[in-house]
């Protein structure tokens, strides 16, 4: 299969966009898909950053443009990488040993913890949107899902998977890493490069927390589930993604106040 229908294949397994035509009892083979993960980012990025865009345009007010941002992010997505960091949290948060937390984390019923934890990486996704300049809001959607799918391609290659079989076991069997990691951020670090230079500079500390968020996130979960699959997969992709902007929050506002305190000096 060539590439571009490699990456019809990601964005279609991944998404709700149809990009890929499944034929009736098709043999899906799924090897070697890691790498085009961030490329699928940019996708997603874009309509959302155009979608941002017109509802400026339009007046719709921040908090009901954050909503409704981050209810077509969850739709473009099918859910998908939400359910994992909700069945990843049922698991991790029962307290139970690793065998056991895989059992719970196969469940298809979602528990209090999983509940609450969704809740919460929706909230601080509208939250960040809704705090982040107008004028820089269509730039963090952008470069976002990207970054968010190169902690996925770093976590997928990086780490043993979790369990004997699974559906996420190919993309780890095969991904090769440093060289589909180092495709992967081809396409993130060429668009971040141009960003600063016309000068969008706070690309490049939302790149930073990206790159240490995705780090944390996909170590920290391999540690306590011994290993990765599909569900800790998605998580990765959700907690690189509202953490990241919130702490592109968090340091704006350092940096503001450090400035502050330099010239009251």
């Amino acid at each position: 299969m060539n590439p571009i229908k490699k990456f019809a294949l990601a964005a279609s397994y991944v998404t709700c966009l149809p990009l890929y035509r499944f034929k009736a009892n098709e043999e899906i083979d799924l090897s070697g898909l890691a790498k085009y993960l961030p490329l699928v980012g940019l996708l997603l990025g874009l309509i959302l950053s155009i979608s941002s865009i017109l509802l400026t345009l339009l007046g719709v007010n921040d908090i009901l443009a954050a909503v409704l941002l981050t209810v077509l992010w969850l739709l473009l997505t099918n859910g998908l990488h939400l359910d994992g960091v909700m069945d990843t949290a049922d698991g991790i948060f029962s307290h139970q040993n690793q065998e056991r937390m895989l059992v719970i984390m196969q469940d298809s019923r979602v528990g209090n913890f999983g509940v609450l934890t969704g809740v919460c990486i929706l909230l601080l996704k509208i939250a960040a949107m809704q705090a982040i300049f107008s004028t820089s809001l269509p730039v963090i959607l952008l470069i976002a899902p990207i970054f968010g799918r190169v902690a996925e391609c770093y976590a997928i290659g990086r780490y043993q998977y979790a369990r004997a079989e699974g559906k996420g076991k190919i993309w780890h069997d095969t991904t090769k890493l440093p060289l589909d990691l180092m495709l992967a951020l081809i396409v993130p670090l060429a668009l971040c490069a141009y960003l600063v230079y016309i000068g969008f500079y706070y690309v490049i500390t939302y790149a930073i927390a990206s790159l240490i968020t995705g780090l944390i996130a996909a170590a920290y979960l391999n540690k306590k589930v011994g290993g990765h699959t599909g569900d800790t997969y998605g998580a990765v992709v959700e907690l690189t993604e509202s953490i990241s902007m919130i702490l592109l929050i968090l340091l704006s506002g350092l940096f503001t106040l450090l400035a502050g305190l330099g010239v009251h000096h």
